[in-house]
């Protein structure tokens, strides 16, 4: 991609102003950035287009593996018939909250994009926006034609900005982070299970596909942020920290949506969830779950200890 000498010259000086930092030189990120951009271009599909969709999709099939359901190995469900209905509710919800979750980021996007502070990723910020609205919308249409429609959004308890403008940048893109690093675990590896119907493992597949460019992304870009808002103002470390891993918290809490224990018939939901929630089985699933982005935060500084197991409270 070319720029202006101007800009050129601008990220190659040596100032001190922290709001420039970001937009110093960086020939591997910027190698990188325009890497990414060009698989976008060579990999692009027409989302419309891409997936069959069959008339129905059995429901006596497992519509997410077993093992991922946010029972597993707790012996609170033992019946297949009910199991069967948790994996179909539990897949409208994981697919709702793709879909508000990918239209809070676009939003945010959007309001950087074509920013100073922003600039030098606004190639690859196109073609984000461009593949989040593709996943977006194949995720709902997926829930109108075979379930009736997606889960509504649950009201969030955790402020999304005021932070101040350097902080509010790493606190979005952290979201968006924890947010795409959850969902590609399961994207992953239901992208790739034979038990589940074609359409669904082929939407998984897809999914997971371009979130692998999305990651690569957004784990330097929110270092960059960081480091940035850090230098910055360093008094509000301690609070982004606790920030963050109260949203790894709560994205985690989100999975267990009490609607999908009323919707497949489970007696005393409210229960059951509390109780998968806290089951021992569970907390160590959701370690796993978010270990690799755990992992990025400490390494950047950004967390002072891991998120561990300090992550669920009944």
């Amino acid at each position: 991609m070319t720029e202006p000498a101007t800009r050129a010259a601008d990220r190659t000086s040596t100032s001190t102003n922290p709001k420039e930092r970001i937009t110093m030189d960086d020939s591997g990120f910027s190698t990188m950035l325009a890497r990414l951009s060009e698989k976008s271009r060579d990999e692009y599909y027409n989302p419309y287009t891409k997936f069959t969709w069959p008339d129905t999709v059995p429901e006596d099939q497992w519509w997410m593996n077993p093992d991922y359901l946010t029972v597993s190995g707790t012996g609170l469900i033992d019946d297949e018939k009910t199991l069967k209905a948790l994996a179909r509710y539990e897949t409208v919800n994981f697919f709702s909250l793709h879909v508000h979750g990918i239209r809070e980021l676009m939003i945010e996007v959007a309001k950087r994009i074509h920013t100073p502070d922003f600039a030098e990723y606004n190639e690859y910020l196109h073609h984000f926006i461009g593949e989040e609205n593709a996943h977006m919308w194949f995720f709902a249409e997926f829930c109108h034609r075979y379930t009736g429609g997606i889960y509504p959004e649950a009201a969030s308890p955790l402020r999304r900005e005021g932070f101040g403008n350097l902080w509010d940048d790493v606190v979005v893109f952290s979201r968006i982070l924890i947010f795409e690093e959850i969902f590609d675990y399961y994207n992953s590896r239901m992208g790739k299970d034979q038990l589940i119907p074609d359409i669904l493992r082929e939407i998984h597949a897809a999914h997971h596909h371009d979130e692998s460019r999305h990651v690569a992304f957004g784990k330097q870009l929110v270092k960059r942020l960081y480091d940035r808002a850090l230098a910055a103002d360093p008094d509000r470390r301690e609070e982004i920290e606790k920030y963050v891993k109260d949203y790894m918290t709560y994205s985690v809490r989100s999975l267990y949506n009490p609607q999908i224990f009323r919707d497949c018939g489970v007696g005393n939901p409210l229960a059951v969830r509390r109780e998968a929630l806290s089951h021992p089985v569970r907390e160590a699933f959701h370690v796993k779950l978010m270990t690799r982005v755990d992992r990025f935060f400490v390494a950047a500084g950004i967390f002072s200890t891991s998120w561990g197991t300090e992550h669920v409270s009944a």
